[in-house]
């Protein structure tokens, strides 16, 4: 049967107990390597991860404990990760807020400038995109308003909302001859407002696609109860 883990891909705690399992079977480094579908290197480098070392020279060797691998390489995952820059670079980043705020340029113009020029070293400085993200984040003295481009870089896409109402079937659903304007019969419905002060009232209008005959109605308000209420006069008429 083959294995199920693709190979490139870090070991996981079924993998680690399956190494325990074929290392009391007797299984050699090549054998358990295949079949985990990895390199006998990374057997080798796991069993010495998850086998504690031997106290002293009584009593049994030390053997492989699948947890204790996964808690050591759970461990250093988080320290592998890269540095934050901004402490080392908090004079490059002042100067950046000094621009967008003095001369308003945006943060592509503040590392262009600062890199052509060799205002500071490369390892004091941080990218266009660590910008940004720090100032959705709220790291930076400033204000998405203080950057136009901002707004337009934003990439974070909110979800769908699940809650959205539904008020019937979309105006792209409507029959292709509807808009061909050949038969009479398909009418578009909308509501006009006016300055929309609370003493005014709202007119519904009916276009008829094909004539372009217009029916205009008074009616109270812009509430579905006012317009159905329209609808029915206009339908006993």
């Amino acid at each position: 049967m083959p294995p199920d883990r693709k190979r490139g891909q870090h070991l996981r705690f079924e993998d680690r107990c399956s190494i325990k399992v074929f290392r009391k079977l007797g299984y050699s480094l090549r054998r358990i390597a295949a079949e985990l579908n990895c390199s006998p290197s990374t057997v080798m480098n796991e069993l010495r991860r998850g086998t504690d070392k031997r106290q002293g020279v009584r009593g049994r060797n030390p053997v492989y404990s699948a947890k204790r691998g996964q808690t050591i390489y759970e461990t250093n995952r988080l320290r592998c990760r890269k540095s934050r820059k901004l402490k080392d670079s908090d004079e490059f980043i002042q100067w950046v807020v000094k621009q967008v705020k003095n001369k308003h340029w945006s943060f592509d113009a503040c590392v262009g400038f600062a890199r052509k020029n060799r205002l500071f070293p490369d390892d004091k400085m941080v990218s266009t995109k660590t910008l940004y993200n720090k100032l959705w984040d709220g790291s930076l003295a400033l204000t998405p308003f203080d950057i136009p481009e901002a707004i337009q870089r934003n990439t974070r896409r909110c979800p769908p909302r699940k809650n959205k109402r539904v008020y019937g079937a979309s105006i792209a659903a409507r029959p292709e001859i509807a808009s061909a304007r050949t038969e009479c019969g398909h009418w578009e419905i909308d509501t006009v407002l006016g300055r929309q002060r609370s003493h005014e009232s709202v007119v519904l209008t009916l276009v008829e696609k094909k004539t372009d005959y217009y029916i205009a109605v008074k009616i109270p308000g812009k509430d579905p109860q006012s317009v159905l209420c329209a609808m029915e006069t206009l339908r006993e008429e």
